[in-house]
């Protein structure tokens, strides 16, 4: 935001009289709303210190050669302005016009903002009158207060009036400053802050009527300088795709379901062009994905900028139904001055009728006095020379009313043309009005079908990124068995490789053998016979093998049961040693055990035999 102030002359109603013009957007474009205000010294109906504010939209803007600066119109419903910046915008060019009246003076910025800047405040500007009287005075002077970026602590705020006489005897100078805002307290009726500018200043900001109150501190109490009126707000809004109820998560126990059986999409049962691979299959899955993602981008793109043009057409249209508003309150001033000038006419006619009527009855009484003298020849040439010079006055008498008859009448006719081109320009606007309102409503629904389209996209987006993390989970499973399969190829072309290298020697080698081989091959089939004979052999000394062999196993069979009986002989002669030394040992050598045991003995020689 940029504001500009310096001083102005108008003839008749404005001498050295602040004037204050507000860029909203700093840099100017075509349909931005421009404010300004400043106050007549004495307007046309004779008023005092009359205060005059206008919203006024921007047209015709030219961009001037090797600058950033431009020049624009501003047509109001009773003054025109041409305005050209100078300096990059340090100063702004005034050309003010109004029914043959031409005046130009210059304006200087005295503010721009600094630092970071919240594009998403509002703006709200107050303006009106204050009453000051502490050394300097400002009596009913025009005073404006703006909040560029909201009513937050730290904020800019900033404010001027002009004085009727300031501290040093000067009339009609400009207190100016920007403050940071001090943020006291708001709730849903007032909300108050306080800036300083060469007093101590506290606003009360009535939130249902929109007028802001002013104190300041004197005497030791808080005392009211003046109420000023809202006189342009502008409040960025914009929608998006994002829900902004959302609260912080909290950790607690849910039940969980399972999901609707039906798909919220219809599914397509058309051919498509699937890939044969799984690879393949993820890749188009993922560039779908991508694809949606891309549609949802455009058409919040899309959104965003219909938003932001419908907000910009919404302030269009406040800013045309204000100007709507001064031209029906000019028209209004109009109308009673024509009025008046009816009246004016119509009892300078009377006027006129009656002095008529009053002339044709005393120039026939002067005649018939005049022919009675004559007649008479009685009276002095004096009394006729009286008579005559009333005569004279008379008719001068009546030649001013005729005269301020003809002016009442041109003043009305000037009137009635201006009234016209009013009406004209009324229409125009309530045209502008409707052609709008209908853009703002198509607008209107255009976002919503967005908005529609958006849940959709929302939705789909949502489920291709569900099936994007399948997809993904298995292009990563994919990925590792593709680098697994790839490490595996690469081992087999190596090993195919050496493969190849060998066979080629071995090729080689083989064509070298191959001469040999044809010679072995004649000496294998000499060698053949040799070999058949040979195997003939082979075959009766196989079968003599076979007859040794079974001979042997005979042999074999033989020797494993005498074995058996050996071992048998062995394990019994071995248990008459161990029966015969326990009963040696033990003391047990009775006749009778002795005999048994020769028997056994016995017994056992008859099985060697």
């Amino acid at each position: 935001m940029f504001v500009y102030q310096g001083k102005f002359d108008w003839p008749g109603y404005a001498e050295n009289e602040t004037f204050t013009i507000i860029f909203p957007h700093g840099v100017v474009r075509a349909n931005d709303p421009v404010y300004l205000f400043t106050q007549w010294t004495k307007d046309q109906n004779r008023v005092l210190k009359a205060k005059f504010f206008q919203s006024i939209v921007v047209s015709d803007v030219k961009q001037l050669s090797n600058t950033t600066d431009v020049s624009f119109k501003l047509s109001g419903a009773k003054y025109d302005f041409a305005i050209t910046t100078e300096q990059n915008y340090a100063k702004a060019k005034v050309d003010m016009s109004s029914t043959g009246t031409l005046k130009t003076f210059t304006l200087n910025r005295v503010w721009k903002p600094e630092g970071k800047v919240d594009h998403d405040a509002a703006l709200r500007i107050w303006a009106g009158s204050i009453k000051i009287d502490d050394g300097a005075s400002a009596v009913d002077e025009q005073a404006i207060v703006i909040l560029p970026e909201d009513y937050k602590d730290g904020k800019p705020v900033i404010s001027s009036w002009q004085w009727t006489k300031d501290s040093a005897g000067k009339a009609k100078t400009t207190a100016f400053k920007g403050a940071p805002l001090k943020f006291i307290s708001s709730d849903d009726r007032v909300s108050k802050f306080a800036f300083s500018n060469g007093h101590d200043f506290t606003c009360s900001w009535n939130r249902k009527t929109e007028k802001l109150g002013l104190e300041i501190k004197k005497g030791g109490k808080q005392v009211s300088v003046g109420e000023l009126n809202l006189r342009a707000k502008i409040e960025p809004k914009a929608h998006s795709f994002d829900s902004e109820d959302l609260v912080p998560p909290t950790k607690k126990e849910v039940e969980f379901r399972l999901p609707q059986p039906q798909a919220t999409l219809p599914r397509v049962l058309d051919p498509m062009p699937f890939p044969k691979t799984l690879l393949e299959t993820l890749k188009h899955g993922a560039a779908f994905i991508e694809q949606a993602g891309y549609l949802t981008v455009q058409a919040q793109n899309k959104f965003t900028a219909l938003d932001a043009d419908f907000h910009k057409q919404t302030v269009l249209v406040e800013t045309l139904k204000k100007d709507k508003k001064n031209l029906e309150t000019e028209i209004i001033s109009l109308t009673d001055q024509r009025n008046k000038a009816n009246a004016t006419v119509e009892q300078l006619n009377k006027r006129l009728a009656k002095a008529s009527e009053e002339y044709k009855e005393k120039v026939k009484e002067l005649n018939d006095r005049i022919e009675h003298l004559k007649q008479d020849d009685k009276l002095d040439h004096k009394v006729i020379n009286k008579l005559q010079e009333d005569l004279n006055k008379l008719l001068i008498e009546i030649a001013c009313l005729n005269n301020d008859l003809h002016m009442a009448q041109h003043e009305k006719e000037k009137l009635d043309q201006t009234i016209v081109g009013l009406q004209k320009e009324v229409f125009i606007l309530l045209g502008k009005v409707l052609e709008l309102e209908n853009a703002l409503k198509a607008q209107k629904d255009a976002n919503t079908d967005l908005s529609n389209k958006n849940v959709e996209l929302e939705n789909k987006l949502r489920e291709s990124l569900l099936a994007n993390d399948a997809l993904q989970s298995q292009l990563a499973t994919a990925n590792a068995d593709y680098e697994r399969t790839k490490t595996e190829r690469d081992t087999a072309i190596n090993d195919f490789n050496s493969t190849k290298k060998l066979l080629d020697e071995a090729t080689t080698e083989l064509k070298a053998k191959t001469a040999s081989l044809e010679k072995i091959q004649a000496e294998f089939a000499q060698q053949k016979t040799l070999f058949e004979q040979a195997q003939r052999r082979v075959t009766d000394r196989e079968n003599e093998a076979t007859t040794l062999q079974f001979r042997l196993d005979k042999e074999k069979e033989k020797y494993h049961a005498l074995t058996v009986k050996q071992d048998g002989i062995n394990k019994t002669w071995t248990k008459l040693v161990d029966d015969y030394q326990e009963k040696i040992y033990a003391g047990e050598t009775s006749d009778e055990q002795l005999k048994d045991l020769v028997k056994r003995l016995e017994d056992h020689k008859k099985t060697l035999d």
